[in-house]
């Protein structure tokens, strides 16, 4: 009897360590009905050489419904993360009030100022706090 406690007692540790082990990172889930895009952007707190800030913004990444995946991996080492998500078919938006620069092809922009062959999109702020992982569910 102690041998099968034992035993029960060993595998249900083994999973609490494994289970409670999560990759560390920003992971973004579309828990909509819908197939998304979605841009990521970061203020990095630093500023360019004409003072402005250097915000860093990326897209697009493409989510199936119900499908998650890693957006920044690593530690997080920023407290605020900016995202937008859209389905154009179905005119659905997951924006906030932040104007950021993105672009129709896949981009990179470094910078906050938007050139003429880009265009602004209204970002939503996430607070992470003080988190070292953090998963964002976009739901309908």
């Amino acid at each position: 009897m102690l041998r099968k406690l034992a035993i029960v007692c060993g595998a249900i540790g083994a999973m609490a360590i494994s289970g409670g082990a999560q990759a560390q990172g920003f992971r973004l889930c579309n828990l909509s009905s819908v197939d998304i895009e979605v841009s990521k952007a970061l203020n990095t707190g630093n500023k360019n050489p004409q003072g402005g800030h250097i915000i860093i913004s990326e897209g697009w990444y493409k989510f199936a419904k119900g499908q998650c995946a890693t957006l920044w991996s690593g530690k997080l080492q920023y407290r605020y993360y900016l995202l937008y998500g859209q389905n154009k078919d179905v005119n659905k938006q997951w924006k906030g009030d932040i104007p950021i620069c993105v672009s129709r092809q896949p981009f990179t922009i470094t910078s906050d100022l938007c050139p003429p062959d880009k265009y602004r999109r209204m970002f939503f702020q996430v607070d992470t706090g003080e988190n070292d992982s953090w998963t964002q569910n976009l739901r309908d």
